[in-house]
């Protein structure tokens, strides 16, 4: 049952909810599927079952919509039983909130959410080195060692708008979780552009595993630039959450349905009683998109807009189209009108494959007018590799992610506006205002080399005599020494900034020769776009002191993807590259975070917060720090940890 406004509210398919009522619409799939009340399958036929489109709420007047969190059986496969999922007003996804830009929402999400946790997770061994981590691959539990800190976890949730503008209260810190029978009231500015955000848990510490729950949904919101480009709209504009996923099996291996969470730990022991040993992030086998695995849709030979986002804990995807009958890409198909905060300036067709991360979007139409009668299927493949081909186990274990059905009968074809947004403009590191305030943070390991962390820095001094957090990195301007001011989120804060101003920050990644490490780093409360990315050599990086032994150095430029030119909130940093975005901060204020969005990396300490004040008390803050010397001869030039341009 879901709560909104003042009633409950139960909808059975795709349909749309306006305050306490519910209006069915033409479903595109029921919002339950029909199946297997047992186990019965050791494996899933991909395109079985429809596509789940979420019901939609657009919240009314200026009072509070309620949303339950509550627990709820899904079925994610016909060929499974149905799952345990904690849920946003039963649906998984949940309802799709779509709001007007301007207009100013408040939500109370109440935690109905009883028992203990739907996930099971375990700890299983690496079976060989690279591709031949198969555990990855395979569902069940396969004798992996128990979690008990997992088995008893209890509901603790916090609500964060990904990409919103929201005051801190509003915004799901993490370390501002509610227990059952709790709620947590916010307020969504909802002042920006058209965007697709989406909301999900945050708590901290279990985000990944809340997240693995079931707790994701999608939030729209519009603009009148938006509305008269005549984009697809209605029935055939459609959120596509994709989402890696395992199962659980039963003695004779064939899957029960409930989520599995399973990740690979060095050595042949147990881990140590009461300890968490370091580990590779969770990956699941299978894709959902909308929570069903390799769902199809049936489609009419007309264009389609598809809202995609990677909702998934640490798996990339690499998207491709492929018609069936060919088995080769159809180059073209997708074209690309925005990212992750708003449109484009122009379309930008995708040749072959677009890529997500962990939290990006990608809007983009489809115009399946060109294939009538066909079967096309959205798979996810291997940079360098020709999509459909063999695709190594530890990696990739099964392409499929879900399948379009083109109707025989042919519409009218579409032709997308040469102009999408008259406002948007490439940002260059020339355009970006010289008072920006400029900031560092490296993504690294800790001392052991097994464990990465993200270390907030600070300028200090030419000439500071090496040592465990001092870090030197030649940048085109001369080379700059660094000092370490934080690792974990409980560490001093000490990144201060003023709303509604310009930031530049500096993402640099040093790995170990041979780690494919990557990192999408989110800022909250920043809108931004990629102004620079380069390789770096790292090799002076010395992880057992915790310094830099000779200048980290700066290589060739690598190209930004057409899915990253645009307004941005989280940017993937890859093994031993620099990333460097620039954007203003939005007017809303308070202590928020900036972090990795592998869930795992966030859970285990790759977040850091910062604290945005109004600009007059921003300079009231610096005086006072001044005053009591509390960061250094750099803090007057550089809001603490900050540095002017």
């Amino acid at each position: 049952m879901a709560g909104f406004t003042t009633a409950a509210v139960a909808v059975a398919g795709a349909g749309l909810l306006n305050g306490n009522h519910s209006v069915n619409e033409k479903p595109v799939a029921a919002d339950i599927l029909e199946g297997v009340g047992e186990p019965t399958s050791t494996g899933l036929t991909p395109f079985k079952d429809p596509l789940r489109i979420p019901p939609t709420l657009r919240p009314r007047g200026n009072g509070i919509t309620e949303i339950d969190l509550v627990s709820g059986r899904v079925r994610l496969h016909s060929q499974m039983p149905a799952t345990r999922l904690w849920t946003y007003a039963g649906h998984f996804p949940g309802p799709t909130i779509e709001v007007r830009s301007g207009d100013k929402v408040r939500v109370a999400w109440n935690n109905k959410l009883a028992g203990t946790t739907p996930v099971k997770a375990v700890w299983v061994h690496p079976e060989g080195p690279g591709p031949g981590l198969l555990p990855y691959n395979r569902p069940g539990s396969e004798g992996g060692f128990s979690r008990p800190e997992v088995e008893g976890l209890t509901a603790w949730t916090t609500v964060h708008l990904h990409g919103g503008h929201q005051n801190a209260l509003s915004d799901g810190a993490a370390e501002y979780g509610v227990t059952a029978g709790n709620g947590q009231l916010a307020e969504y500015a909802n002042d920006q552009a058209a965007a697709h955000l989406f909301y999900h848990d945050h708590a901290m510490s279990v985000t990944s595993l809340n997240v693995a729950a079931g707790l994701i949904g999608n939030y729209l919101v519009r603009d009148k630039e938006e509305a008269g480009l005549g984009l697809p709209r209605g029935d055939y504009e459609i959120p596509l959450a994709i989402q890696d996923v395992n199962f659980d099996t039963d003695a004779k291996g064939r899957l029960t349905g409930q989520i599995l969470v399973k990740r690979i730990i060095g050595g042949p022991d147990a881990p140590m009683p009461g300890a968490i040993p370091p580990a590779l992030a969770s990956l699941g086998p299978f894709t959902m998109v909308n929570g069903v695995v390799w769902p199809h849709l049936d489609v009419e030979a007309r264009a389609y807009r598809l809202r995609l986002v990677n909702v998934s804990g640490a798996r990339v995807y690499r998207l491709a189209v492929i018609d069936e009958e060919t088995g080769e890409v159809v180059r073209g198909a997708m074209k690309l009108v925005g990212t992750d905060l708003g449109l484009l300036g122009r379309p930008q067709t995708i040749d072959e494959a677009l890529s997500l991360s962990p939290a990006e979007r990608a809007d983009v139409v489809v115009d399946f007018a060109s294939f009538p009668g066909k079967r096309l299927k959205l798979v996810n493949t291997i940079a360098g590799q020709r999509p459909g081909a063999a695709l190594p186990d530890f990696m990739v274990p099964f392409p499929e992610v879900m399948q379009f059905r083109v109707e025989k009968r042919r519409h009218a074809g579409y032709s997308l506006p040469t102009t999408l947004s008259p406002s948007f403009r490439k940002l260059t590191p020339a355009g970006v205002p010289a008072d920006a305030t400029e900031r560092f943070v490296m993504l690294a390991f800790d001392k052991t080399g097994a464990m990465p962390q993200l270390w907030e820095m600070r300028e200090a001094a030419a000439g500071t005599a090496p040592g465990d957090g001092v870090v030197t990195i030649a940048m085109p301007g001369g080379t700059r020494t660094l000092r370490r001011t934080g690792v974990m989120f409980e560490d001093t804060t000490t990144f201060f900034a003023a709303s509604g101003t310009w930031e530049k920050w500096h993402f640099v990644s040093v790995a170990p020769a041979g780690v494919p490490i990557y990192h999408p780093m989110h800022i909250h409360l920043m809108n931004f776009q990629v102004i620079d990315r380069r390789t770096v050599d790292g090799s002076g990086m010395d992880f057992a002191t915790g310094r830099t032994t000779k200048p980290i150095t700066l290589g060739a430029p690598v190209p930004v993807a057409p899915e990253e030119s645009g307004w941005k909130d989280t940017i993937t940093v890859n093994a031993n590259t620099l990333v460097t975005v620039a954007g203003r901060l939005a007017e809303q204020t308070g202590k928020v975070m900036y972090h990795c969005h592998i869930l795992d990396h966030e859970d285990e300490g790759m977040m850091r917060p910062f604290v945005i004040m109004p600009s007059a008390v921003h300079g009231i803050h610096d005086m006072l720090m001044g005053m009591n010397g509390a960061m250094g001869m750099n803090q007057k030039a550089g809001g603490h940890a900050g540095m002017k341009m």
